[in-house]
């Protein structure tokens, strides 16, 4: 799984993170959380980090001003999995893909605007909540997994020839 996001960020000349999340819903902000310390970590001219909140949707325009390659969307994913699994969606698979749907608007309908737009390819790394109902404070398993998942993110992306470009 690793290897499968850093070969799709190795790819990109210029690449957009999206973390979508509410942080009034407990584990769902997950993706917004990883954007928020990704933010920090990453400052490359052809990488642009965009903590979306709930409201994707509203980057639309600046998605198409920047028009990149290759887009990361970060989101809590119900995978039937252990609280803070990850696992990763590929463009074949964002039709199928299981959102938590705190969101105004499917992902698979933006992903397909984007796609029709801007031609960028598309990864979605959802991470699994525990729970989601309403209050600030995330479980331990996914605060270690949005820790985790901004680290490894900024190496692959600090390493990235989007980064490396005089």
């Amino acid at each position: 799984m690793m290897e499968r996001i850093s070969n799709f960020i190795n790819e990109a000349e210029r690449i957009i993170i999206m973390g979508i999340g509410n942080v009034l819903r407990s584990d769902d902000a997950a993706g917004a959380k990883v954007a928020e310390l990704l933010e920090k970590k990453v400052n490359c001219k052809d990488v642009t980090v965009i903590n979306c909140m709930e409201t994707p949707e509203n980057f639309l325009g600046k998605i198409e001003e920047i028009s990149p390659t290759h887009i990361v969307i970060i989101d809590a994913v119900e995978m039937n999995a252990e609280p803070g699994g990850v696992g990763v969606f590929g463009e074949e698979e964002i039709d199928d893909y299981p959102p938590i749907s705190t969101h105004r608007i499917p992902l698979s309908i933006m992903a397909t605007y984007i796609k029709k737009t801007v031609g960028a390819k598309l990864m979605i790394i959802g991470i699994q909540p525990k729970r989601i109902e309403f209050g600030e404070e995330i479980s331990p398993e996914v605060k270690e997994t949005i820790k985790l998942l901004a680290e490894m993110l900024a190496v692959m992306l600090k390493g990235s020839k989007c980064c490396r470009k005089p």
